[in-house]
């Protein structure tokens, strides 16, 4: 499976925290921000290999709102894509 950058977003719930994928639409949970974290990263990569298996990986990122930038899957919440350059001959 290719790299693959995604967002995390990061909020303390009471005495625990919640780490959150907005492109997947994914929650993993901790007691430490870290813990949240690696929650949801283990989630992720469960959730993406099984795509990858199934052999729609491609089809579920670009749907999720994913490029590949010819090195690796960017979300388009991290990075937006570059616009196409034109050449007129």
């Amino acid at each position: 499976m290719d790299r693959i950058i995604y967002q995390i977003e990061e909020t303390k719930l009471g005495k625990s925290y919640q780490a959150y994928c907005p492109e997947l639409v994914m929650t993993g949970f901790g007691d430490t921000p870290e813990e949240a974290k690696d929650t949801l990263r283990r989630e992720i990569s469960i959730y993406l290999e099984d795509c990858e298996e199934m052999g729609i990986l491609d089809e579920v990122l670009i749907e999720a709102g994913f490029y590949d930038n010819d090195e690796v899957w960017m979300s388009s919440q991290v990075v937006p894509p570059k616009e196409p350059k034109i050449t007129i001959i």
